[in-house]
């Protein structure tokens, strides 16, 4: 599961940074970056809340097997 995080992780970064830039066609704007990347970091942030409690729920086979047996 970490593997997914550090792709949402990358991406939303990528994205915030590239975002910015294009909108302001290529000129590097920090206040834009920042407000983008903060906005990134809030989505990372619900997204790793939410991935959490679901991995919570879960049963996996060995639990599934320490359960049941």
């Amino acid at each position: 599961m970490i593997k997914r995080r550090i792709f949402a992780a990358i991406a939303l970064i990528a994205f915030a940074i590239g975002s910015s830039l294009f909108w302001n066609d290529g000129a590097v704007k920090w206040v834009s970056i920042g407000i983008n990347l903060g906005a990134a970091l809030l989505g990372f942030i619900l997204l790793h809340f939410k991935w959490r409690a679901r991995e919570k729920r879960e049963v996996s086979p060995k639990k599934a097997q320490e359960i049941f047996s």
